[in-house]
């Protein structure tokens, strides 16, 4: 019982005791969360700083690679204008070009064609005359042409030159033979029948399968009875209807013949009635 009387009294002093142990335990628990919580918050705001400067850098590093994007946007879009100022350049040269092209071979064109119309016109050329083909040059071409239209004008004189000049320049020309038949006519229309029987005797002789070789020897007949020699007229028919039969100018000369065998007044009259000058006849 003494101790149970005992106990109660010992309480306050238990207490102080406890009291005195238990401060300096929490003083000192309380020292330790409070460095605790300053290296946490000191860690904390070291790892924050880090991030900051390693986003700062982040940033730093997208902002020079977006300075480079737009450098390089800005290169890129410089050389795009370029070239498209080199395209448009280059199509104004190609547009030029073509002009020229075209300009070049238009006249290339009409150069060529006045080749062609110069080489047309000093080539040989394929002439039909008198039923006989055969090579002329242009300007013997248009030597015979001009002498034929001084024919059909009835200009004699003019015609016998062309034709002279015709012969002399191309003396074996294909026109040769009926140049000595119009020849003979235009002599025949100046009245100069001597001259005009050596021209119509040199178609029968040179060429007596000319198809002007039977009109020939009849022109013959017409100068000799224009120089009054009947009797030469005469032979002259006769050859002509001995020598080509079937002709148109054999049955002129069969008719003139019979006509210079009337009595000689009237035969005379015949004679000269069909002499008209053979350059008036149709040059053809």
């Amino acid at each position: 019982m003494s101790l149970n009387r005992s106990f109660p009294s010992r309480w306050p002093v238990l207490a102080i005791l406890s009291a005195a142990l238990a401060g300096p335990l929490c003083a000192h628990a309380a020292l330790f969360g409070d460095d605790e919580a300053r290296r946490a918050i000191l860690q904390l705001r070291e790892q924050r700083s880090k991030d900051n400067e390693a986003q700062q850098a982040r940033m730093e590093e997208l902002s020079r690679q977006v300075d480079q994007l737009k450098r390089s946007l800005l290169d890129m879009h410089t050389q795009i204008e370029q070239l498209r100022l080199d395209l448009a350049r280059q199509r104004g040269q190609e547009e030029v070009l073509q002009r020229e092209l075209s300009e070049m071979q238009r006249r290339q064109t009409d150069l060529q064609g006045a080749l062609d119309e110069r080489v047309r016109r000093l080539e040989p050329q394929p002439v039909t005359l008198d039923g006989q083909t055969f090579q002329v040059e242009p300007d013997e071409k248009r030597g015979f042409d001009e002498a034929i239209a001084r024919m059909r004008a009835s200009d004699f004189a003019a015609a016998a030159v062309a034709l002279n000049n015709l012969l002399k320049r191309y003396p074996n020309t294909g026109y040769r033979h009926s140049a000595h038949y119009w020849l003979g006519n235009a002599h025949y229309g100046l009245r100069d029948y001597n001259a005009a029987i050596q021209a119509f005797r040199l178609v029968v002789d040179g060429a007596p399968e000319h198809p002007r070789a039977p009109e020939a020897l009849l022109s013959v007949a017409n100068c000799q009875v224009e120089l009054k020699d009947t009797a030469g007229a005469r032979r002259t028919l006769e050859q002509l209807v001995k020598q080509y039969p079937r002709s148109e100018a054999a049955q002129a000369a069969r008719d003139r013949l019979l006509t210079m065998a009337a009595p000689a007044a009237p035969a005379r009259a015949a004679a000269k009635a069909p002499a008209r000058p053979a350059a008036a006849s149709k040059a053809r």
